[in-house]
């Protein structure tokens, strides 16, 4: 008789324990909001003008190779590094 009931108090424990993990959503909701409403789409924006910066340097650089100067091997090279930076979240997943 004792048995079942240590039994009975070890599973409303259990139940008990279980109640407060539909919280756990509800807490983390404020922080992914601001990160899908706020950061994903500064982060997009970012990847937008700095892409469109190495195809514009890209271009320039295939030209001017063209015409024998290579004058834009370097800032080619930087904007590449500052895209790779900025489509890794700062370096973020690389770690």
């Amino acid at each position: 008789m004792i048995f079942a009931h240590d039994t009975r108090i070890a599973s409303q424990l259990t139940l008990s324990s279980m109640a407060l993990l539909p919280i756990v959503p509800i807490l983390l909701f404020p922080f992914i909001l601001v990160f899908f409403v706020v950061v994903v789409p500064i982060w997009g924006l970012s990847l937008g003008v700095v892409g469109l910066a190495l195809l514009l340097l890209r271009g320039l650089r295939w030209l001017a190779s063209r015409a024998g100067v290579h004058t834009l091997d370097e800032p080619t090279n930087g904007v590449h590094r500052a895209f790779r930076w900025v489509l890794t979240f700062g370096g973020f997943t690389e770690r």
